[in-house]
């Protein structure tokens, strides 16, 4: 026979036998997870400074506030995730790196918060804005990942240029920055009254409600009283009380009776009391940020004895994008002016 009888028993380590198969490789979850921890505190961190650098140093609360910082925080977020990706990896934009994004932001809200810088209201309202915006600079990372390569080498410079451009960007916002333009809301409401009812209604003292919306509950300021005064020298007042237990006098400007009220505000309480785990902060812009400028009561007459009951104020705020900030301010006045409204019509329709 030609075949070998000892063949069973060759040496293991024989060419002759079939190379072993090596384990499959285990995905890379532990590096993914490391990368991604790190994306959400390292942008979160470079956000938080710009912010505070934009609100403590600046004072000032615009575009590069608002808009500029959360590109920065998600072009920050981008970079550090993808950091040890290949390229091809880094040509698409995915859905793990929206979520990083996100927790990015919210770590830098989290860190304005905890530092005593911001409050909660505040941070809810401004982040709609700030996550589209991160989202932007997070595709912007990509690209700069695509055009730079994974080389940490060249990233590194990319990230300090776009961080130390920031100031310079505020700075130059902070001494081109126009007026602010005066802006008027209007909330109306059908009283079944003649308009003698609804004037009279309104020169009475009248107290509020006291249920309100979440955000006036959260801080947001808000009348809970008013009653009209004559001062010994016959200036006539309203004497508005507010939550918080703040109380000012507004002298009337305009006084045409059944048809119209106007009264000046020389001085606007805070707007809000920020909701924060310390018993108080001093947010920049809880004063002089936002300022009412007037309030007017118009009254005209409808067919069947109605009247036409209007509430406006018109005020100015510097904080920007204007825009944007004004939906909120309008939704808050226009609810304010809502509940004094329908405060005045029971009276005029009940009495």
């Amino acid at each position: 026979m030609s075949a070998d009888p000892l063949k069973p028993f060759a040496d293991p380590s024989s060419n002759d036998l079939p190379p072993a198969e090596h384990p499959p490789r285990q995905p890379r979850v532990v590096s993914a997870t490391k990368s991604a921890i790190i994306a959400v505190v390292g942008a979160g961190a470079v956000g938080a400074l710009l912010m505070a650098l934009s609100t403590q140093r600046y004072q000032a609360y615009g575009w590069s506030l608002f808009i500029v910082s959360p590109i920065i925080c998600g072009l920050v977020a981008s970079i550090l995730y993808n950091m040890d990706r290949s390229r091809e990896q880094a040509r698409i934009f995915p859905p793990a790196l929206a979520v990083v994004t996100t927790l990015a932001l919210i770590c830098t809200m989290g860190l304005l918060i905890m530092g005593g810088i911001e409050g909660f209201i505040c941070v809810v309202m401004a982040f709609p804005v700030g996550l589209v915006m991160a989202l932007i600079g997070a595709g912007m990372g990509e690209a700069i990942l695509v055009l730079v390569g994974t080389d940490s080498r060249r990233q590194v410079p990319v990230l300090a240029a776009v961080v130390l451009v920031y100031p310079a960007l505020q700075s130059y916002e902070c001494r081109t920055a126009a007026p602010p333009l005066p802006h008027e809301v209007v909330t109306r409401r059908v009283v079944k009254a003649s308009p003698a009812r609804v004037w009279a209604a309104l020169l009475q003292p009248v107290h509020y409600p006291a249920r309100v919306g979440i955000l006036f509950r959260a801080g947001v300021v808000y009348p809970t009283k008013t009653a009209l005064r004559t001062t010994p020298t016959g200036q006539r007042e309203l004497t508005v009380a507010y939550s918080g237990n703040a109380v000012t006098n507004l002298p009337i400007t305009q006084w045409v009776p059944e048809r119209e009220l106007q009264f000046a505000v020389p001085n606007t309480p805070a707007p809000m009391k920020e909701l924060s785990p310390y018993p108080q902060i001093h947010a920049p812009h809880l004063h002089g940020y936002f300022r009412v400028e007037t309030g007017t009561f118009r009254l005209q007459p409808l067919p069947g004895g109605r009247t036409l009951l209007e509430a406006r104020t018109v005020y100015q705020h510097s904080i920007g994008p204007r825009r944007y900030w004004q939906l909120w301010s309008d939704y808050l006045l226009n609810d304010m002016h809502d509940r004094v409204l329908v405060t005045i019509q029971q009276q005029a329709e009940h009495e």
